[in-house]
């Protein structure tokens, strides 16, 4: 605006205020952007420090290195031979009485045996275990029963010891009374060197002892009768204050029956006869 007639002009100019205006403006968007920028920075700052204490936990989650020690040698096993078999009822089950023979001071430990060869006509047993020096010699020796079973029965294949590849002498269940269903005589630990043999306890004190081996030869004592025994002929040997015991032949094999009284008691022969009736043969 001009004043005239006078002494000055005087001149107005708005643009001072919007010159102002945008200054200010011009400000606050410099101080957004430096917030906005200073947001960001400290964002950064604590998205590394998260990191920085993040990989730690990540690093102890990792699965521990693989064991690369070498894996323990497995236990060294003896072959052990065993002297004779027994084939029970289902002629697929089948125990070997295996033992160190004259080695003394010995045991084994973790027998077992295994069927290592199966023909139509034979079978191959192996007995094995771990050998040890004994802590009681006096009990070292003892045959261990070991028992396998075949995928279809004996019948009339041959059982070889694979250490020895002879045939032991082998006995059958079916050959002697099935005491196991008798439920008067309840069978007790007992031990033979050679062959087959189980004791059992009867009633009123009375023992029954049966057993197989190989024949070697006629009886040491005088018959005093025979009887039947299944479908096979027993001689009948013994006295009434001592025991009666009846033998029959089966093949190379004999089997026997003792039967002892309690201590003080007497069995007649009628009585032991009786007996003999009374047991199951299969």
């Amino acid at each position: 605006m001009f004043r005239q007639g006078g002494t000055e002009a005087v001149q107005t100019d708005e643009r001072p205020a919007k010159s102002n205006g945008s200054e200010h403006h011009v400000g606050r968007h410099r101080r957004v952007v430096g917030t906005a920028v200073g947001v960001t920075v400290a964002l950064a700052l604590v998205g590394g420090i998260l990191l920085s204490r993040r990989v730690p936990d990540q690093a102890t989650t990792q699965p521990p290195a693989a064991n690369t020690a070498p894996a323990a040698a497995p236990p060294v096993t003896s072959a052990i031979g065993w002297n004779a078999a027994l084939v029970a009822r289902d002629d697929t089950t089948i125990t070997v009485y295996a033992s160190l023979g004259d080695t003394r001071c010995k045991d084994v430990v973790q027998p077992q045996a295994t069927v290592t060869e199966q023909t139509d006509t034979q079978v191959v047993v192996a007995a094995n275990g771990r050998i040890i020096d004994a802590n009681d010699c006096s009990t070292s020796g003892i045959r261990m029963p070991l028992v396998v079973s075949l995928q279809k029965p004996l019948g009339d294949r041959v059982l070889r010891d694979a250490a020895s590849a002879l045939p032991p002498p082998t006995f059958s269940e079916r050959e002697l009374p099935d005491l196991a269903s008798d439920k008067r005589w309840s069978p007790h630990s007992s031990h033979c060197d050679e062959g087959w043999c189980q004791s059992y306890n009867g009633p009123n004190g009375s023992t029954l002892f049966t057993g197989a081996g190989r024949t070697v030869g006629g009886e040491s004592s005088a018959a005093v009768g025979t009887v039947s025994i299944g479908s096979r002929e027993g001689t009948i040997t013994g006295s009434p204050e001592r025991s009666w015991q009846v033998r029959w032949e089966v093949g190379d094999v004999t089997y026997s029956l003792r039967l002892t009284p309690t201590e003080g008691e007497t069995f007649s022969l009628q009585e032991f006869r009786a007996e003999l009736a009374r047991l199951r043969w299969t």
